[in-house]
């Protein structure tokens, strides 16, 4: 095989690279060209249910291609695959033993009981083709779902023509597919979860919002992140509604309204959304405790301080600093970090929010918050960002501010181009059989994973000036109707005052 750096990637995995990242950059200037055309419009559209059946089935179709053909992280797929051999050694019982770092989180575990059961079913082996598709199978549809929730936030919000197209670019562009097609990592849950929550957060349903975050939450330990805004929502307007029936002093089935119901939806859905995870993770838990409090701490807080790198080949700012699979020092006041970091997220969330109190604002703000943390905490890895990039085209469906889309690209395709070489560099982009490289990238590849942090580091700061301008003064620079490939290009790049 023809090496093209000291690192290992090959030539087959840097035409892999190449083309995926040049297919990002025409799925992008596709988008611009057909929002410039209908972002303003009425987007009505007939036949649309046949419509967005046929473009979720094209981003299907695309993503079975790269699950069959390429396994991705082995050391991710081989988390699935002792899930799947220990059902069907011992079942439920003994799989989780305290350690959320090389298990599945609750939620995923409780759909591959389903999954893994039919492939031990049908005495797949671990290597066979079978059983990687019955792997990717669930990952794909979580992928699908989200495509879905992106096309119900922008249907509601923008028109249904504008809906199909952000539907259609989540599910061919390779910036959504590779954490579920390629990668092969349950954070792929985490995005489709953490989509529909914006979305009834935006409805102002608190019962579903707060359902959909700790369904995120117990998919991966990136779904945390979406704590700060999901907490500083629901608790502003559980104050809210108490200060209003104070006020009006309603009775019987008026508090039921809209202006009293946080009072009871938001602390019953709180308890209601975690024993009933609770109870799901019980399936994969109870041979080790049944203790619900070790059950919150080993699977949301001990994860965040938990980390063994600074970062392992992931868009940070530390890998601008060489930090890159660097451990701390034994010194290093890991939970100090998290106490002072969780303080300033929420503090950000909280200004910025109550001076509008907008949710068109609170989903940004949701963005902005994971983005913060895959930039600047610890523990990020070279796919964990997939988990913001989604939130953050929701976030462009509720405001419709065109500088959400320039941090959204570059990011994105800073994404495509690191995970990826990542996976190359290790030899993980083929359906060879399975092994384990940590090795972290070093040389010409550790350069490209340093460039893309930078920027990512830059988007970030231009991302925090965005949602402070939108979140704090209701300004946003909104695309026109625009009908040829020029005049479109053109449209998006000008610089125009703010509305």
């Amino acid at each position: 095989m023809e090496f093209l750096s000291v690192s290992g990637a090959a030539a087959s995995d840097v035409s892999i690279i190449v083309v995926l990242a040049a297919f990002s950059v025409l799925c992008i200037i596709g988008l611009i060209v057909l929002l410039c055309r209908f972002v303003g419009r009425d987007g009505k559209v007939k036949n649309t249910a046949l419509i967005l059946a046929g473009v979720l089935v094209a981003g299907f179709a695309l993503r079975l291609v790269f699950a069959l053909c390429v396994r991705g992280s082995r050391a991710d797929y081989g988390v699935f695959i002792t899930m799947v051999n220990s059902l069907k050694l011992s079942g439920p019982a003994g799989y989780f033993t305290g350690d959320a770092s090389n298990v599945l989180y609750p939620i995923v575990y409780f759909v591959y009981l389903i999954f893994g059961g039919l492939a031990n079913a049908m005495e797949l082996s671990s290597h066979d083709l079978g059983m990687q598709f019955m792997i990717k199978l669930p990952l794909i549809i979580a992928d699908l779902l989200t495509a879905f929730a992106v096309y119900k936030i922008a249907d509601r919000y923008i028109n249904r023509a504008t809906a199909l197209v952000l539907a259609g670019f989540v599910c061919v562009c390779p910036i959504f597919f590779i954490g579920s097609a390629i990668w092969c990592n349950p954070i792929a849950f985490t995005v489709m979860f953490a989509c529909f929550a914006c979305y009834y957060l935006a409805r102002k349903k608190y019962a579903a919002t707060i359902a959909f975050a700790t369904l995120a939450a117990f998919s991966s330990k990136e779904g945390i992140y979406l704590f700060p805004a999901i907490a500083v929502f629901s608790v502003y307007h559980f104050i809210r509604a108490i200060i209003n029936i104070k006020r009006d002093k309603p009775r019987g089935g008026a508090l039921l309204g809209a202006d009293y119901s946080a009072v009871i939806s938001v602390p019953v859905s709180f308890v209601l959304s975690f024993v009933a995870v609770y109870l799901l993770g019980l399936i994969m838990v109870h041979s080790h405790s049944y203790n619900p409090f070790t059950y919150i701490y080993e699977f949301l807080l001990a994860p965040l301080g938990g980390w063994v790198y600074f970062t392992s080949d992931g868009l940070s700012v530390y890998a601008i600093f060489n930090r890159s699979g660097a451990t701390a020092g034994a010194r290093f006041p890991s939970w100090l970090f998290v106490c002072l970091f969780a303080a300033i997220i929420f503090g950000v969330v909280g200004v910025v929010y109550f001076t509008k109190r907008n949710r068109a604002t609170m989903v940004l703000l949701t963005a902005f918050s994971l983005l913060t943390m895959q930039v600047y905490y610890p523990g990020t890895t070279a796919i964990s960002m997939q988990g913001t990039l989604a939130v953050i085209l929701a976030a462009y469906a509720l405001n419709r501010d065109k500088r959400i889309l320039y941090v959204l690209f570059a990011v994105g395709l800073c994404f495509v181009v690191n995970s990826l070489i990542t996976l190359g560099n290790m030899g993980q982009l083929n359906n060879l059989s399975d092994y384990d490289l940590a090795a972290q990238t070093a040389g010409g590849i550790k350069a490209v994973t340093i460039a893309c942090s930078v920027i990512t580091v830059i988007a970030h700061l231009y991302f925090t000036v965005v949602t402070v301008s939108v979140g704090m003064t209701g300004q946003r620079r909104l695309l026109d109707n625009k009908r040829t490939f020029g005049e479109s290009l053109g449209e998006f790049f000008a610089v125009k005052k703010d509305k």
